[in-house]
């Protein structure tokens, strides 16, 4: 008779940079015999497509982050529904474990974990500690970080903490240890500008005026290559035709293995996921950490990059076109200099994460083993 698979849940929900990973970790254990269910809010169906072979379900969840007194109450009971409808989840489906990738979408299951004895990994994608996550560190068993120096509140949890990287797409992983080559004289320069899953708008206002004031024998070898915000595009692309600069401009780019590895110089924001990807394809990069990124984790998770001289940060309110205008210029003036930053990225590429995650997962196997024969022994 076939044994079943055993069972492990992910929580998580909300913007790529949870789900993201928690596809990686889904790839890794479904390919190691592991039955996957994703818990996530009732967004849920938009995720089918990322998790093929996963069994997707849906509960109520909420942030009290935002909105007024009204909106927190409901978001509050709205994770408390979540909450039993995880444990009833819980129950019938016996997991092995259950990882949570942060934000409240992860908070019902997670808790409902918790409540249950059910062991709980955390993931923290960013150099600091996110609210559900430290909410949730307490009743951890293990706290899987993205940074090797991810800031704790507290010993306890600091103790917990073990280095495994940041899952990236299967699709970038080919990337690492390619090498990087710096434009050359007179050649073109490859700029690749990401602003997230839906682009950011001060990309689009600030980013071509400053390529636009270059010196021309700068501006003349560009080749840009933009995401932009679907409202945007068509100013973008106005202020481009009048530049004289080539650019291919798009909402969305489904190729981002192939236009990182092609690309001199990215102009992005500091998202863990995005900091990941840089990383293992080796690539220098001008950061843009987004100001209202909860617990300012955006600015922090560029500060280490940039300690590691792999990436220079400009904050949101001095990302200016005469301050992106003398980056540029400063970097494409000295290629050396981009080739020093690639190859620091490269130092901190991290290929096996979702490996690494993976094995912190398994350990619960084999505990949930010896329990088993220990029951059977004492009987």
């Amino acid at each position: 008779m076939t044994q079943a698979k055993q069972q492990i849940i992910l929580a998580s929900g909300g913007t790529g940079g949870h789900i993201f990973p928690a596809r990686a970790l889904a790839e890794e254990l479904t390919a190691r015999g592991f039955e996957v269910t994703l818990i996530t809010d009732m967004r849920g169906e938009k995720y089918d497509e990322l998790f093929p072979g996963v069994s997707i379900l849906q509960v109520k969840s909420g942030s009290p982050s935002i909105g007024g007194l009204i909106g927190k109450i409901k978001a509050v009971a709205a994770l408390l529904v979540g909450f039993l409808q995880s444990r009833k989840i819980l129950r019938r489906l016996r997991p092995l474990a259950v990882v949570g990738f942060g934000g409240y979408p992860s908070m019902p299951p997670a808790a409902a974990a918790a409540s249950l004895g059910v062991p709980l990994v955390l993931h923290e994608q960013n150099a600091v500690l996110g609210r559900v996550n430290k909410l949730l560190a307490g009743y951890a068993k293990i706290i899987a970080t993205s940074f090797d120096n991810t800031e704790s509140p507290d010993n306890e949890t600091a103790n917990k903490m073990i280095y495994t990287g940041n899952p990236v797409r299967r699709a970038i992983l080919p990337l690492f240890g390619k090498g990087y080559i710096s434009p050359v004289a007179n050649g073109s320069i490859n700029l690749l500008i990401l602003g997230g899953s839906q682009g950011a708008t001060i990309l689009s206002e600030v980013v071509p005026a400053a390529l636009a004031a270059l010196p021309d024998d700068l501006k003349s070898r560009l080749h840009v290559t933009q995401q932009c915000r679907t409202e945007d595009i068509d100013k973008v692309r106005v202020h481009y035709q009048k530049s004289g600069i080539e650019a291919n401009l798009a909402s969305f780019f489904d190729n981002v293995a192939e236009l990182l590895e092609g690309c001199h110089l990215a102009i992005t924001r500091s998202g863990a996921s995005t900091l990941s990807e840089l990383t293992v394809a080796g690539r220098p990069s001008l950061l843009v950490p987004y100001k209202h990124a909860m617990d300012d984790h955006q600015r922090k998770n560029g500060e280490n990059a940039v300690a590691r001289g792999a990436a220079r940060l400009v904050l949101q309110d001095n990302f200016t076109v005469e301050e992106v205008c003398r980056q540029l210029t400063d970097l494409l003036r000295h290629p050396d200099c981009l080739s020093v930053m690639a190859n620091a990225a490269t130092s901190l590429g991290e290929i096996h994460a979702a490996e690494k995650l993976a094995d912190l997962v398994e350990r619960f196997k084999s505990v949930n083993s010896d329990n088993k024969n220990s029951g059977k022994a004492a009987a």
